[in-house]
């Protein structure tokens, strides 16, 4: 196997001229064109061609095409090394497994791309997880022996068998290890295999599929009917983090028609996600959705309603709801037009008794937490500004908790909230 080149930049950032030729910059573009369209995004999403050359956009990850690969880092204070186990620690919070500090302290000293410093945290999970033992089951089998074995199949022993006095049917049950956790671990440790470009993960990766010799290849292994239980724990994180790497609406780990392969993912779709869990953390899952519960702008002399609204975040604080808008660009001074008022009508449309923008935190903006507040004319809520601190994600958690106060304290749901959610979920 032979090492690309690797090109490093930050989101909006100018790729190095120098480090490039115009072969390698017409590869990207095109690998970034074709990952694009097939994430569902512009197609100048990920690279944009400017005259010097080539710019990053607001997508995050790493991007391969013959001979040269680019990682694209978001745009976060600090040395690469930490925001790579940063942007590890996000997507372990927002796809749910865990990533020992230890771990992180490590990937932080690393120079391995981020790709990469994925690839070797799986292969040590499985690698783990496997010597503890494979998970297996009993899988009914039906054979003729030359000597009985579990149970007579009757009906086959006295018809297709009839002739055959030298034989008997069986029906028995055998340990395997061909189950579909396995199996899904097999597609992803054959999916990283053809993807990384590190000599040392392409070694762990063929000593794990050597000891997954046993189990078959998944057609679908997106598909296999899972079960995680207290008799396979040591694989429920290797299990979540296989499916990061064979399912994502924002990547495509394919080859296509030609060599090369993303792993890209928006930052303003990751950060959504990331302050959605991390409050889902700090507050309770049961006070705050994601995602809804939608709601209807206008309604019509005819009864029909108009303009649905489905804001990032809405948190149960005492009676009156808390919604909160992600933004993945600088707060700087006051909040853009289009922002405002879209904040101003989910305030008037879940009788909110604070809208809240929530951006990325830099240097020059002070402490994490609120950052600025107003007062909305004529209305009984108020509009604010917060930041967090995503190069330091442990700490998120701990500074969204600091938005609400004594709000924080937990009630239970009404009957109302019930209904309501229950009529989200529809």
């Amino acid at each position: 196997m032979r090492p690309s080149r690797l090109v490093t930049c930050r989101e909006w950032e100018e790729l190095p001229a120098g480090q490039l030729t115009q072969a390698d910059r017409d590869r990207l573009i095109h690998a970034a064109t074709k990952a694009a369209r097939r994430s569902g995004l512009a197609e100048d999403a990920i690279l944009k061609s400017t005259e010097e050359g080539l710019a990053a956009q607001q997508t995050v990850g790493v991007l391969a095409a013959p001979g040269i690969a680019v990682e694209i880092l978001p745009k976060v204070d600090g040395p690469d090394g930490a925001v790579r186990a940063a942007l590890v620690q996000m997507l372990a919070v927002v796809r749910d497994f865990d990533v020992p500090t230890s771990d992180l302290a490590a990937m932080s000293t690393q120079r391995h791309n981020w790709l990469e410093l994925l690839i070797e945290l799986f292969a040590r999970r499985l690698r783990t997880a496997i010597r503890r033992g494979l998970p297996r089951r009993y899988v009914r089998h039906e054979e003729d022996l030359a000597v009985l074995r579990g149970t007579l199949n009757v009906k086959r022993q006295f018809t297709h068998l009839l002739v055959r006095p030298d034989l008997v049917a069986c029906r028995f049950d055998e340990l395997s290890e061909n189950t579909p956790l396995n199996r899904v671990c097999r597609a992803a440790a054959a999916r990283l295999a053809g993807m990384t470009r590190s000599l040392e993960n392409h070694r762990r990766l063929m000593e794990l599929l050597a000891r997954l010799d046993n189990v078959a290849d998944s057609a679908s292994p997106l598909k296999e009917p899972v079960s995680l239980d207290r008799t396979n724990v040591a694989f429920h994180d290797v299990y979540r983090l296989a499916r990061v790497f064979l399912s994502d609406p924002w990547q495509d780990t394919r080859s296509g028609g030609t060599p090369g392969f993303s792993f890209l993912f928006p930052m303003n779709v990751l950060f959504e996600e990331f302050v959605g869990r991390s409050l889902q953390k700090a507050l309770g899952p049961g006070r705050v959705r994601l995602q809804g519960p939608s709601r209807r702008v206008l309604k019509s002399e005819t009864g029909r309603h108009l303009f649905g609204l489905r804001p990032d975040i809405v948190v149960d604080a005492r009676g009156r709801p808390v919604v909160l808008d992600t933004k993945w660009k600088n707060p700087a001074g006051a909040p853009s037009k289009d922002d405002t008022w879209q904040m101003l009508v989910y305030g008037q449309a879940y009788r909110a008794k604070r809208v809240i923008l929530v951006y990325p935190w830099h240097r020059g903006i002070g402490d994490s937490g609120i950052h600025r507040r107003w007062t909305v004319t004529g209305a009984d809520y108020r509009l604010e500004t917060a930041t967090v601190d995503v190069g330091r994600p442990e700490t998120v958690p701990q500074s969204l908790l600091g938005l609400f106060g004594e709000q924080a304290l937990e009630r239970p749901p009404t009957a109302l909230d019930q209904a309501d959610h229950a009529r989200s979920a529809l």
